[in-house]
């Protein structure tokens, strides 16, 4: 593997499958190939792949719910509230896709540009410390072949799960196909939320690298060249914070969109869940494989999360590290002038990963969103409760009532 390909080797695989499943119209290919392209074929492409997976998805629904057979078998079984739950999964899978295209779409060209940006990244800072080994195959083996077996799980839980609330007695093909694209749908919305990650790790992994580089030279014998290089420093410090703000530009509505369907779905299947154990019921495949869902969901809140608050807290220490550049060097001029430099630069640019427009990514969104899911899920079990006790006082008062016999007419005395 060429040094230039480092982005496609470990990224590229992830890239090709949005492409396949109709997210973007990207195709990501090393330099020495012309880089990342959007033309007419992938665009085509994309859009025959989006249109495939949301009308089949729709199709198959309508058709099993307007067939009393198959209608009968596949929700006879389920409570009115566990209907509902189901059919909202159906639709917001569907709605997040098509959200998830639409943003990526409207961003494309930015996004091309971020790519474009990324791939040239790691070859510069050759050319000035060359004895940077890059270990490609770590970021590989975690983004690549993780996903993958995450994603492996997800596909076996997503299908197992529909042919489990279908019943599969009837409608065999049609079954397979909606198992097929629901699982396609609902396993895109994840890849890209694992996209943004490798992309905020990439970051952290340049920002650490700095530090590392900073504290060498910083201990090194005062040359012109120690201080080139870490002039060079800063400006690559500068060219993540500007590639962070173009990853909150391509991928802020997408994560957004990405963490509040985690929410509703880990929200819904985990009360469905909770009245199965206030049941008391048996447990089966169904209410497995939502355990699962919910399992994988929360594996993504967390990661997401985490790796945003990883960002910040390396990208915060580099500039530390930047900072005490005329500490080192307090007898140099030009190492003034750089950190006042930077000081007024770095007071106007406080880029973090961000969801949506303005809400940080870090460590207390896991507190928010659970926090929320909780809230959600203890006033639909108290609403249970109710319905529960409602039900029992309708049981008890006919009871009480015994009808003897028919009643006589009523006379008034004068």
């Amino acid at each position: 593997m060429q040094r230039d390909d480092g982005f496609v080797y470990c990224y590229g695989n992830l890239y090709s499958l949005l492409l396949y499943w109709g997210l973007t119209t990207i195709r990501v290919r090393s330099p020495g190939r012309g880089g990342a392209v959007s033309n007419r074929w992938t665009v085509c492409y994309a859009q025959f792949a989006r249109f495939f997976m949301i009308t089949c998805f729709m199709a198959i629904v309508m058709t099993k719910l307007r067939d009393p057979e198959m209608s009968a078998v596949m929700f006879g079984h389920l409570s009115p509230l566990v209907k509902a739950i189901l059919t909202w999964e159906c639709l917001s899978c569907s709605i997040t896709y098509i959200e998830y295209c639409l943003s990526l779409d409207l961003q494309r060209a930015r996004h091309l540009k971020l790519i474009a940006k990324m791939q040239e990244f790691d070859q510069s800072l050759l050319r000035v410390f060359p004895h940077v080994k890059w270990n490609y195959q770590r970021a590989r083996l975690k983004y690549w072949y993780g996903t993958m077996i995450i994603g492996f799980c997800f596909l076996a839980f997503s299908i197992s799960l529909i042919f489990d609330t279908t019943r599969c007695t009837c409608g065999i093909p049609s079954t397979v196909l909606m198992a097929f694209t629901y699982s396609l749908l609902t396993s895109s919305v994840g890849l890209l939320g694992f996209v943004h990650i490798g992309i905020m790790d990439f970051l952290r992994v340049r920002l650490r690298l700095v530090q590392q580089l900073l504290h060498q030279l910083y201990q090194a014998v005062e040359t012109p060249e120690v201080h080139e290089r870490i002039a060079y420093l800063f400006d690559m410090s500068k060219r993540c914070s500007f590639l962070l703000a173009e990853l909150n530009g391509v991928f802020g509505f997408a994560a957004a969109a990405g963490m509040f369907y985690d929410f509703t779905i880990m929200t819904c299947f985990v009360y469905v869940i909770c009245q199965k154990l206030l049941a008391r019921e048996p447990w089966d495949l169904e209410y497995a494989c939502m355990l699962l869902h919910v399992a994988i969901h929360t594996y993504k809140v967390v990661i997401t999360s985490t790796y945003g608050y990883l960002l910040q807290r390396e990208k915060r220490n580099c500039m530390h590290w930047l900072s005490q550049y005329s500490r080192y060097f307090s007898g140099q001029d030009v190492a003034r002038r750089q950190t006042e430099d930077y000081q007024h630069w770095r007071m106007h640019n406080r880029q973090a990963a961000i969801l949506g427009s303005t809400t940080l990514l870090n460590t207390s969104t896991i507190y928010v969103v659970y926090n929320g899911m909780a809230n959600y899920v203890i006033i639909l079990v108290q609403l249970l409760f109710q319905q529960q006790q409602i039900k029992d006082r309708q049981l008890t008062s006919s009871k009480d009532v015994d009808i003897i016999g028919p009643m006589g007419h009523i006379t008034h005395m004068d």
